[in-house]
């Protein structure tokens, strides 16, 4: 049996999906700082793609 990568499992792709959220996090925390609101909406967007994605995988994309 092959041994799958780390990445391409599902594990993976939620570890994935949390370090985006985290990132997106500081970038929120960052344009706070420099008063950008264009930045804040950035991070938001990442967190809202990262957050469905699991969703979107399993009921969309690789639906039975």
């Amino acid at each position: 049996m092959e041994k799958q990568s780390f990445w391409k499992t599902r594990a993976g792709h939620l570890t994935l999906a949390f370090v985006v959220i985290m990132a997106a996090f500081l970038l929120i925390l960052a344009g706070l700082a420099i008063q950008s609101e264009a930045v804040c909406v950035t991070g938001f967007f990442l967190i809202a793609a990262a957050m469905l994605y699991s969703p979107i995988e399993v009921y969309i994309l690789k639906r039975k």
